[in-house]
């Protein structure tokens, strides 16, 4: 990700805080998350990620309404890979959510399709230390260490790489703030 631009004048900007951020999803805020090298291919694997927590169909809407896309398209979950057993049935390791497991938590609506099953993403957060931290927080916080996880990029293009481009996405969107490398920022309101 290119440097940071953001306006001061329109967005706090603070030093990357895993607690805090775990606290804005908790209260329903979207954040797009735009850490360390970028992705490609066809799915968010914790680089470039819109992140949302686990627990509401309204959850799903909204992610759909801002990818774009269908009102069933399922959201993805991404886990702590030590507790994926927890919350998925299996619990096997899956860092490229190849597989499809039952959905052991009837809290989990926002990740959970139709059949009751979720193609889920572990964690390993000795691979992936930042994403690992948000996840053990957030777990912290609400006894689940499981968010939602979509690809953080324009419909059928692909992910975005330059803050340029976040913001331009954000403010079309509507996201509730960014994770970029280790800063949090999110629009004064």
């Amino acid at each position: 990700m290119e440097d940071i631009e953001f306006d001061p004048q329109r967005y706090e900007i603070r030093p990357l805080d895993h607690g805090e951020v775990a606290r804005h999803l908790r209260d329903g805020k979207i954040i797009g998350w735009a850490r360390g090298r970028w992705e490609i291919g066809p799915r968010a694997l914790g680089n470039r990620s819109i992140l949302a927590a686990p627990f509401t169909e309204e959850t799903t809407a909204r992610l759909n309404r801002i990818k774009q896309r269908e009102s069933y398209r399922p959201i993805a979950p991404i886990c702590l890979e030590q507790e994926a057993g927890r919350w998925f049935g299996g619990g096997l390791p899956d860092p490229y959510m190849l597989y499809f497991s039952r959905v052991e938590s009837a809290d989990l609506c926002a990740v959970t399709h139709v059949d009751g099953t979720a193609r889920t993403q572990t964690v390993d957060p000795t691979a992936n230390p930042a994403m690992g931290a948000l996840l053990t927080a957030f777990g912290e916080l609400t006894g689940f260490s499981v968010l939602c996880n979509t690809s953080l990029n324009y419909s059928g293009r692909g992910f975005i790489n330059r803050s340029s481009d976040l913001i331009a996405y954000g403010e079309l969107h509507g996201l509730d703030g960014y994770v970029v490398n280790d800063v949090f920022v999110t629009p004064r309101r």
